[in-house]
């Protein structure tokens, strides 16, 4: 049994912001994922996530991010960039705003220091390409980053998915999950590619297109053309 977290006793907007993160996390149950099952869903340690809803200091903006991503929330609606602009606001007047660090270290810059967390983002960063794929996993991955990107949990692409259906039927969540599964390396049936992306209201044409050309390159692969065709 994991140990119970030490409650939060003061008063403020970090302290406010770390409730709000561990009531998520509880909300995720049942059972209520550990810190390291959650971490095992982005791209933060176990510690970083813990820190952040320990409520002591300000988390960066991408941690708040993954977590609420990784507990099925969406990153992008209330009450969590508000939360976040308070408890930023806070750390800044008493001076911690150390940011997080991700368990990929960051880039150097040319004097060799790291380059500082940013925040959070000043504008709106345009959807992933699905033609940079050029892979089945990293086609996966970019659906993952179009996931993010629109804010939309894995439970609401099931729902929207019944509506889009003409058979009115729903997209399991585990196809979903398996679909945005980068760990696969062949690629996903087309049906729940279909409904991600228009759950996330991105160019379906495009995605399609994608689709069909990394298909057909794998069946290519796997399957080389009879002789009488490749003279």
């Amino acid at each position: 049994m994991a140990r119970p977290e030490k409650p939060i006793t003061w008063d403020g907007p970090i302290a406010d912001l770390a409730r709000e993160l561990r009531r998520l996390r509880e909300l995720t149950g049942p059972p209520i994922p550990t810190y390291a099952q959650l971490a095992e869903r982005g791209i933060f340690s176990r510690s970083v996530l813990a820190d952040a809803a320990a409520g002591y200091r300000c988390p960066s903006w991408e941690v708040v991010l993954h977590f609420v991503a990784a507990c099925g929330g969406l990153p992008s609606q209330e009450p969590w960039p508000t939360l976040w602009r308070h408890a930023h606001a806070a750390a800044s007047q008493t001076g911690d705003t150390t940011p997080r660090r991700p368990r990929r270290a960051p880039a150097k810059n040319q004097t060799g220091s790291r380059q500082a967390t940013i925040a959070a983002p000043r504008q709106a960063p345009v959807p992933p390409d699905p033609w940079q794929a050029e892979t089945p996993q990293e086609y996966r991955y970019q659906l993952s980053l179009l996931r993010v990107w629109a804010g939309v949990s894995i439970p609401e692409i099931c729902r929207r998915s019944r509506n889009d259906d003409h058979r009115r039927r729903e997209v399991p969540y585990t196809t979903v999950h398996d679909t945005l599964n980068a760990k696969f390396t062949r690629m996903p049936p087309l049906r729940p590619v279909q409904a991600i992306v228009a759950a996330c209201e991105a160019d379906l044409d495009e995605w399609v297109g994608a689709w069909r050309a990394i298909s057909l390159k794998q069946f290519q692969q796997d399957h080389p053309p009879p002789a009488s065709l490749a003279m």
